[in-house]
Order: structure tokens, then C-alpha cells, then sequence
């Protein structure tokens, strides 16, 4: 199993530049929450919605026009979460920032794996950078844009279904296949608001608990390259950038890729 080594990669030091939002912490949090039955997009009602919160939550029932990793759509059955979640960037110093994509997975694994039974929870794992799958097929998806002031997570769960893929991308599972109780979406959606703004900045807790939800064992192709090649994850570092290893031995960091 890969491992997050200290030793290989740079340590966790960053500059004392000056902050682009003062220190947070000694204010009270401002937040805003807006549960939608119907809506295009929840990343577009978000993005409507933010002003000055420090966090903000939308989530509907159904999308019309959601849409996942390279703009491709995210079909959006009733029963299902869809979730956006912003963050003022006061609220994101220098090292939360950089792993927050790994982060936001971690979330989202920890509070399924609290919901479904005991025996699925093995089951439970994380593709770079913060897929959940259940079984080796796709369980949910996080797409994280930056927007002004906020960087804005959208989060699209199969909590009671799991819609056919028809785009060529990864099998598609849900959560109640692990046995999560019916009537949980709304218990999930808050589990995971809550506990991303309770979060603490420690990367080095971050990169080894993420690496430890991984499957390092299972093969991967990157999606969007001529043939798909397949390639191996080795580790991880303090931005959040994954090696891979190719066929031919020679390694590459990835910063932004689609895994099958």
C-alpha cells in the first residue's frame, strides 16, 4: 500500500505573506443555509446566495441542469443529495487551501461510512482526488470551482439510486446498497456541512487519513487521454497532487485529472 512520506516530499512550512482576508477566528461564523425542491443548478443558487457568509449551504431535491467534471452533466434523480457547500477564503489559510479537495472527500467519506452498516463500510473508498466508491463503482462526486471570494463545492451523493452511466465513465453505485437507512438525505446533507465547517487546518492528519481511505491497489486510466492508459497511484504530497507511475516506469504528478 502507498504511503504519504514526510521524508520524500517538502514539509509543511509556508511563508508568512500577508493574508488576503484577515484571521477568522475570534468572529462569530456567518453562515447561510437554502433547501430547494427544484433548481438548475445548486452551484448556480450558491453562487446567487453568497455575499459575506463564512459558509454557505444550498441543496435541492432534483437538478435540471447539474453538471459534474469537465462540464460534463450530472444526472439528478429525486432521492439523491445534491449539495453545494461555499467557503469564504478568510476561512481557508495557505495549508487548508491546498489539500481542500482531499479534505472535502474526507468529509464525505467519514460521515457515509457513519451511516451505512458495519459490513459495507470496508466497502467505502476514495479515488483521487475525492470520489467515493462503493464496491470499485462511483459513488459520489465533488466538483470544487473557485468563485470571487469563495471557493464553492459541489457535492452530487447516490444516496437512493445510482443513474446509468451512459458517457463512457466509471459504474455507477449507491449508498443504499451499503445500507443506509431510507429517509437519510437530509441527516447526510447536514452531517457533512457540519463537519466541514468544524474542520481544523492539519495537513499532515489530512494526507494520512485520506491515503489510508484509498484503494492504492486498484488500477487506474486517465480518462481524457488518447487510449486511456492505465497507471498506477504511488503517493500523495502537501498540495494534494497524486504520482502516478506509467507502464513504461517513468512517473508523472498529476494536479488535475479524470480516473477511470
Amino acid at each position: 500500500m502507498a504511503r504519504y512520506d514526510a521524508s520524500r516530499h517538502s514539509t509543511f512550512t509556508y511563508p508568512n505573506a500577508p493574508l488576503p482576508f484577515p484571521p477568522a477566528r475570534n468572529h462569530p461564523l456567518i453562515t447561510s443555509e437554502l433547501r430547494l425542491a427544484s433548481v438548475v443548478s445548486t452551484m448556480d443558487a450558491a453562487r446567487e446566495l453568497a455575499t459575506t457568509q463564512d459558509y454557505l449551504l444550498v441543496s435541492a431535491e432534483t437538478q435540471s441542469g447539474g453538471k459534474g467534471t469537465r462540464g460534463r452533466a450530472w444526472r439528478s434523480p429525486p432521492g439523491n443529495i445534491y449539495m453545494t457547500v461555499g467557503i469564504h477564503r478568510r476561512r481557508l489559510p495557505a495549508p487548508r487551501l491546498a489539500l481542500l479537495p482531499l479534505e472535502l472527500g474526507l468529509h464525505l467519506w467519514e460521515e457515509s461510512a457513519s451511516r451505512v452498516t458495519e459490513e459495507a463500510r470496508s466497502g467505502l473508498k476514495l479515488k483521487w482526488p475525492n470520489d467515493l466508491l462503493y464496491q470499485g463503482r462511483k459513488t459520489a462526486g465533488i466538483l470544487v470551482e473557485s468563485f470571487g471570494d469563495y471557493l464553492m463545492a459541489g457535492f452530487g451523493i447516490n444516496v437512493a439510486a445510482a443513474p446509468e452511466v451512459t458517457d463512457g465513465g466509471a459504474p455507477a453505485a449507491c449508498l443504499a446498497e451499503a445500507g443506509i437507512p431510507p429517509g437519510s438525505r437530509e441527516a447526510l446533507v447536514e452531517g457533512i456541512y457540519q463537519r466541514i465547517r468544524a474542520a481544523e487546518s492539519d495537513p499532515e492528519s489530512i494526507l494520512l487519513a485520506w491515503q489510508a481511505k484509498v484503494d492504492w491497489d486498484r488500477p487506474v486510466r486517465l480518462r481524457d487521454r488518447e487510449g486511456s492508459p492505465k497507471v498506477t497511484a504511488v503517493s500523495v504530497n502537501r498540495h494534494g497532487h497524486l504520482l502516478v507511475r506509467h507502464g513504461n516506469g517513468t512517473e508523472e504528478w498529476l494536479v488535475s485529472e479524470y480516473l477511470l
